[in-house]
């Protein structure tokens, strides 16, 4: 509980007022007694436990991270959330060598990253690794400044690692899925309704689109050094253009079913059954299984040219608001 405000003033002349010898850090609660002091022992040691370390820093800006000109949003350039994720697994996979990343758990979109002043300053934070059943996980976080005294915090994670991937799960295509054609052709769907410049434009064909979802074959990311001048690998850990041509079509199909353009906050899950995307693209399965006023959610389900599941997105959520559309069309 809060202490009141006369007893929390007072403490606070009395530590002002204290001689240097004084402890740097107080602890005043109301009703504070033994049992609670325990209590804030165990959360203070199990937040030790987890504390994160940073794995890299980087100065973002449109010269170094050209891709990043295709992705302007209001008129300015915004860190696509298909990069972020990225970010996050190279953070869990940094301080593990000869383990695998296999996925992430629990993906929160807190604070979009936008180049405001032309520069930005990130850092990727990571934590131990801590074995769970037949995997390892690592809490993973995207920080850069602070505001109003608090550490900026733009995305967090549990990045699940492991000594082998899973098998994937089987996957049969739902035959209403496809059944519907797409009214649009992909241009105009690029240049009336999605913001995305064309090194991101990876929709390559709609096959359907229908109340239940999307079917599309999407195109994969070139090498990373073609996105940005000094990659931290030589090659993609998952696939970002393809992440983030799912992450379209949910746009889309906000568009045709509700009339509105959304954009991604949180999925439960990432899982990747295999070490790379094929570079001849995949098919991307869109299978929406909640939608509200302001809000979509849904599955994705990635699959090669021979219909094998090469990963999944389960519990993907994205928020549809009245005046994302503007900020779409403002490319500046």
């Amino acid at each position: 509980k809060l202490i009141p405000v006369e007893a929390g003033a007072s403490a606070m002349l009395q530590e002002m007022t204290g001689d240097k010898s004084c402890p740097t850090e107080v602890v005043i609660g109301a009703e504070l007694n033994p049992q609670s002091i325990s209590h804030f022992s165990l959360l203070t040691s199990h937040s030790a436990e987890q504390k994160l370390f940073l794995t890299f820093k980087h100065e973002l800006d449109v010269a170094s991270y050209p891709i990043l000109g295709s992705h302007v949003l209001g008129g300015k350039p915004v860190v696509p959330f298909a990069l972020m994720t990225e970010w996050l697994g190279h953070g869990a996979l940094h301080g593990n060598p000869g383990l695998v990343f296999h996925g992430l758990d629990d993906i929160q979109l807190l604070s979009g990253i936008k180049l405001d002043e032309g520069k930005k300053l990130i850092r990727l934070m990571a934590g131990k690794a801590r074995k769970s059943g037949d995997v390892y996980e690592v809490n993973v976080e995207i920080r850069d400044g602070v505001k109003d005294n608090r550490e900026v915090i733009h995305s967090r994670a549990r990045a699940i690692l492991t000594d082998r991937l899973a098998a994937p799960p089987a996957f049969e295509m739902p035959p209403d899925m496809v059944s519907q054609a797409y009214p649009r052709s992909i241009q105009e769907a690029y240049d009336k309704i999605l913001f995305h410049g064309v090194e991101l434009q990876g929709i390559r064909k709609i096959v359907s689109c229908s109340s239940r979802g999307m079917v599309a074959e999407v195109s994969a990311a070139p090498l990373p050094e073609k996105w940005m001048t000094q990659p931290l690998r030589s090659r993609w850990i998952a696939d970002p253009l393809v992440l983030d041509s799912a992450f379209q079509m949910a746009i889309l199909w906000c568009f045709e079913e509700k009339g509105l353009v959304c954009l991604p906050s949180y999925s439960a899950a990432f899982r990747q059954y295999r070490e790379r995307f094929p570079s001849e693209g995949v098919t991307a399965v869109l299978e929406v299984t909640e939608t509200t006023q302001h809000k979509m959610k849904g599955d994705f389900t990635f699959l090669d040219a021979q219909k094998a599941v090469l990963a999944k997105i389960t519990g993907y959520e994205a928020v549809m608001n009245d005046s994302l559309f503007e900020a779409f069309k403002n490319r500046g």
